[in-house]
C-alpha cells in the first residue's frame, strides 16, 4: 500500500521499496512450494511443511519475518486473506496441506500461526481462498472459506471471525475435469471468486435473495486468471489460457464477453455452417506429424473435433462445381455486368450532338423514359440470376437411387470452431460414422476411423460397398489418408475403441480389427446379431450393442479364447437411436419413438458367460434362446415428462 513491491520466487523473496530492493533468502537447499501476499503480509511455505510470516513495519517500511512454525506435513495450498475496512491486518491464514487437511491459523499479535480450526477435505486442496463478504442482513461480514480440490470440485465453507472455526457443513460442487484454480475477484462493486477448472465459473453472494450464487462463465477454458482494474475496464479480469493473455469483462445479466448469472447464457456457443448433414462427431488429441513417428505430448497436446457429413440424394462439391454453382463468381459476374451497361448507357449518352437536342427534345425524353425501363428490367433479370446461383443445388431430379454427397470436417473447438480442414469423400459414398481410436502397434497415437458406405439405398437397406477408413491428424490441422479395408456382410454403421483395437459394427456382425500396415487386421468376430447394429459403446472387456430394431446386446470379449460372447440381450424390441453407459451393468437406451429406458444387467450373467464346464456351448447349440435378459430398471415417453 506504500508503493512497494513484493516478489516471490523458489529461492526467496525480493521486496523492492523506494528503489531500493532487499532480499531473503532460503535457508539451506530448501525451496518455497508456495506463497500467498496482501498489501502488508506475505506468508510462504517450504518443502517438508514449514510455514513463514512476514509483515510489513509500518514505521520503516521493511518487511520483516516474525514467525516461522512446522505445520508437520507437506503444503500445497496457502492464502493470507484480505484485509478488512478498518484493521491494519489479516486476522486469519488458509493453510492447505498434502495430507488433505485444511487449517485455519492466526495471525494476531501474539498468537501468530497458532492453529484455530483443521477440517478433513475428500480430495487433496488445490488452492484456497479466504474472502470477507456482507452479511445477509446488512450485519457484519461473513468470512467465506473456499477450497478448490485436485478432483475437480470445489468447497465452500464459512469460517467464524473471531475463533477461526469452520463450519461443520460445507457446500460442495463438482466443476469440471481439472483441478480447480481459485482467486479473488471484483463482480458489481462487490466480493467474488474466480474458479477454473475444465471451464470457469464465477462464485459470489446474492445479498438480496440470501444465497451464494456459482454459475458457468460463458467462456473459452482458461489456465489462471486474477482480478483487474484499469480506466476502460472498471472490473475485469486477466486471465491465460495456453500462450495467450486474455483480458475480460464479466457483466452479471450475460450481457457482455463473458456472461454469468443468466441460464440462458450459461453455455458458450458457436455456430458451424456444414455442407450436409452431421451424422457423428468425435474428439481427437492431434499430437502427430507429417513424417516420422507419432509424438504425444499430453501437457500440449490439441484437441480437434471431427465430423462427418452426409445427405441422401444430394450431389457431392466436385459435382456442384461441374455444374457451374459458384455463388462467389456469379456475384462477381453480375456486378460487372451492371458496371458495364451503366458505362455503355453513359457513353451513349456523351455521344448525342448537342444541336439536335433542341429539335429531338421530345423524343429524348420518350428515349430516356424506355431506357429506364429497359434498365430496370435488366437490373431485375440480373438480380433473379444472382439469386439462382446462390441457391445450393440439391441433388438429382427425380431422386436417384444410390446418389449420396458426404465430406469430414476438421473443426478447433477452442478457435471459435473455425474449421482447419474439410475433406471430400468419392462420388456417391458416405460417411456415417466415426470414432477416435488409439492402436497398440502405433504407440498411443489417436487415429480417426470412419465407416463409408457406396451407393447405399434406404428401402431396402443396401450398398454396393462398405469401407473403414483410417485417417491421422497431421499437426493438429489437417487430415491424412493411412488406408481403406473393405468390409463385407453389410453397411458400417458403428465404431468404438476397445482395448487398443478397433471394434466395427457391420451389418448383423461384430468385428473386431487390429492394425495393420496396408488395411485393417481381422481379429475375431460375433455373427448373427438380429438386425443392424446402430449403436456401440465399450467399457473393460464389455461391449454395449445397440440393434436397430431389437434393442439392446451385451458382449464381452473372452481374450482367452480371442473371440466375443454374447452376455445377456434385452426381451423387448426397441428400435434404437441412441444409448449412454451410465455405469458397467447399466445404459440408458432412446429409440425412434421417443421412450428412454434404463437397462441393466442381470447378476451372475457375465460369469457364466464364460465358463469351461460346456454350459456355454449348449446355449449356443439350443434351438431356443437361452440367453440372459436384460431388466428393465424404468421408462418414460419424452412426450409425458
Amino acid at each position: 500500500h506504500d508503493g512497494g513491491i513484493c516478489q516471490v520466487h523458489p529461492a526467496g523473496v525480493r521486496h523492492i521499496h523506494k528503489g531500493r530492493a532487499k532480499q531473503w533468502h532460503c535457508p539451506g537447499l530448501k525451496r518455497i512450494e508456495c506463497a500467498s501476499a496482501n498489501e502488508s503480509q506475505v506468508i510462504i511455505a517450504l518443502a517438508g511443511g514449514e510455514v513463514i510470516y512476514f509483515e510489513l513495519d509500518p514505521i520503516s517500511g521493511n518487511l520483516t519475518e516474525s514467525k516461522t512454525k512446522d505445520v508437520g506435513a507437506d503444503v500445497c495450498s496457502l492464502d493470507v486473506g484480505t484485509v478488512q475496512e478498518g484493521r491494519s491486518r489479516s486476522m486469519f491464514a488458509c493453510v492447505g496441506c498434502r495430507d488433505q487437511t485444511m487449517r485455519v491459523v492466526s495471525l494476531a499479535p501474539g498468537k501468530l500461526l497458532d492453529q484455530k480450526s483443521s477440517a478433513a477435505l475428500p480430495a487433496r486442496p488445490h488452492s484456497v481462498a479466504l474472502q470477507y463478504v456482507p452479511g445477509s442482513d446488512g450485519g457484519a461480514d461473513e468470512a467465506i472459506l473456499t477450497v478448490g480440490l485436485d478432483d475437480g470440485s470445489s468447497l465452500r465453507a464459512g469460517v467464524d471471525p473471531v475463533t477461526g472455526a469452520i463450519s461443520s457443513s460445507p457446500a460442495k460442487r463438482f466443476l469440471g475435469a481439472r483441478p480447480v484454480s481459485v482467486s479473488r475477484i471484483t463482480l458489481e462493486s462487490g466480493p467474488a471468486t474466480l474458479l477454473l477448472s475444465s471451464r470457469p465459473w464465477i462464485s459470489r453472494p446474492d445479498v438480496a435473495g440470501g444465497t451464494h450464487v456459482t454459475a458457468p462463465l460463458s467462456y473459452a477454458p482458461l489456465d489462471h486468471g486474477c482480478s483487474f482494474t484499469s480506466e476502460a475496464i472498471r472490473e475485469g479480469i486477466v486471465a491465460t489460457a495456453g500462450t495467450t493473455l486474455r483480458i475480460l469483462s464479466v457483466e452479471g445479466e450475460g450481457g457482455g464477453s463473458a456472461g454469468v448469472g443468466s441460464e440462458e447464457e450459461a453455455f458458450n456457443s458457436n455456430k458451424v455452417s456444414l455442407r450436409y448433414t452431421p451424422r457423428q462427431m468425435c474428439l481427437l488429441a492431434a499430437g502427430s506429424s507429417a513424417g516420422g513417428a507419432a509424438t504425444v505430448d499430453p501437457n500440449n497436446k490439441k484437441l480437434v473435433l471431427a465430423v462427418v457429413e452426409s445427405d441422401y440424394n444430394d450431389f457431392g462439391e466436385e459435382e456442384k462445381k461441374a455444374m457451374g454453382f459458384d455463388a462467389t463468381a456469379s456475384s462477381a459476374k453480375s456486378g460487372s455486368k451492371k458496371k458495364e451497361k451503366k458505362g455503355d448507357d453513359d457513353d451513349m449518352a456523351m455521344d448525342v450532338d448537342s444541336d439536335e437536342e433542341e429539335d429531338k427534345k421530345e423524343d429524348k425524353e420518350k428515349e430516356k423514359k424506355e431506357d429506364e425501363e429497359d434498365e430496370d428490367e435488366e437490373d431485375e433479370e440480373d438480380e433473379d440470376e444472382k439469386e439462382a446461383r446462390a441457391t445450393p443445388i440439391r441433388g438429382p431430379v427425380p431422386p436417384t437411387p444410390g446418389h449420396w454427397g458426404s465430406c469430414i470436417r476438421l473443426v478447433d473447438p477452442a478457435d471459435s470452431c473455425s474449421t482447419l480442414d474439410c475433406m471430400e469423400m468419392g462420388r456417391n459414398e458416405a460417411a456415417l460414422c466415426c470414432a477416435a481410436v488409439r492402436f497398440h502397434s502405433r504407440g498411443g497415437e489417436a487415429l480417426l476411423a470412419v465407416g463409408t458406405v457406396t451407393g447405399m439405398t434406404m428401402n431396402p437397406l443396401r450398398c454396393s460397398a462398405s469401407h473403414v477408413v483410417l485417417y491421422r491428424v497431421v499437426n493438429g490441422e489437417r487430415l491424412q489418408l493411412l488406408h481403406r479395408t473393405k468390409v463385407d456382410d453389410g453397411p458400417v454403421l458403428a465404431l468404438v475403441h476397445f482395448q487398443g483395437r478397433l471394434l466395427v459394427g457391420i451389418g448383423r456382425t461384430l468385428r473386431l480389427y487390429e492394425m495393420g500396415k496396408r488395411q485393417l487386421l481381422r481379429k475375431c468376430e460375433l455373427r448373427g446379431l438380429p438386425t443392424y447394429v446402430k449403436t456401440l459403446q465399450a467399457a473393460g472387456d464389455r461391449a454395449y450393442v445397440g440393434d436397430m430394431l431389437q434393442s439392446m446386446q451385451f458382449v464381452r470379449y473372452d481374450s482367452t479364447a480371442n473371440r466375443l460372447v454374447l452376455v445377456a440381450n434385452d426381451r423387448t424390441p426397441r428400435p434404437i437411436t441412441c444409448q449412454e453407459l451410465l455405469d458397467l451393468n447399466t445404459v440408458a437406451v432412446g429409440d425412434k419413438f421417443g421412450n428412454v429406458s434404463v437397462l441393466r444387467l442381470p447378476r451372475g450373467a457375465d460369469a457364466a458367460a464364460v465358463d469351461t464346464s460346456g454350459t456355454r456351448a449348449l446355449w449356443d447349440s439350443s434351438r431356443e434362446d437361452s440367453t440372459p435378459k436384460l431388466e428393465t430398471l424404468c421408462h418414460y415417453h419424452v412426450g409425458e415428462v
